[in-house]
């Protein structure tokens, strides 16, 4: 009844130096090891720990196969590959760096306006306040308290401002675009 042991991520050299080998991923499901690098970067699959399907899990042959595997050529091209790869995306020097920070910005640009919303939500919500009256356009009478204190607080954030002006060019654009479509 041999299995897998967390003794293996450590890999301690004859002079006493310990090293954690993350390239070593082991999965519960398949009951079985891979290499993450070999994973990603491997062009020949000739051996279990690069094969997603299999893994290795010959438990008896584990000892000389481990060291077998972190020598050969192909797991050090592998994880040369992989070191570069996680320094270039640290360094933001990928191909798609530039649309990773356009992602990001727009996460939080949307995680401030969520952020706004639940603290104003919160705060008609703390104060016993209804949130809509008989409208639901901001800017509008009657639009309610919510509406109301959302567009005072657009004063102070511009990205709430932008957002605002984008829902209301929405709203005008809407009828437009189905004349256009109707006369064409």
């Amino acid at each position: 009844m041999r299995h897998f042991s967390s003794k293996w991520y450590k890999k301690i050299h004859p002079n006493g130096e310990k090293f954690v080998r993350t390239w070593l991923q082991y999965s519960n499901k398949k009951d079985s090891l891979f290499c993450f690098c070999c994973l990603l970067f491997s062009t020949t699959k000739t051996n279990n720990f690069s094969e997603i399907s299999k893994g290795f899990c010959d438990w008896k042959k584990l000892n000389p196969r481990i060291p077998e595997h972190e020598n050969s050529n192909e797991h050090q091209r592998c994880y040369s590959d992989w070191k570069t790869l996680e320094k270039n995306l640290k360094e933001g020097k990928t191909l798609d760096s530039d649309l990773q920070r356009v992602i990001s910005g727009e996460m939080k640009k949307w995680k401030d306006i969520l952020k706004v919303i639940v603290d104003a939500i919160l705060f008609c919500a703390k104060n016993n306040l209804a949130l809509r009256e008989t409208t639901e356009d901001i800017g509008q009478q009657n639009s309610g308290i919510f509406l109301s204190f959302i567009e005072l607080i657009r004063h102070y954030y511009p990205f709430v401002a932008e957002h605002i002006a984008s829902v209301k060019a929405k709203k005008t654009q809407h009828p437009t675009f189905l004349l256009e479509i109707k006369m064409s």
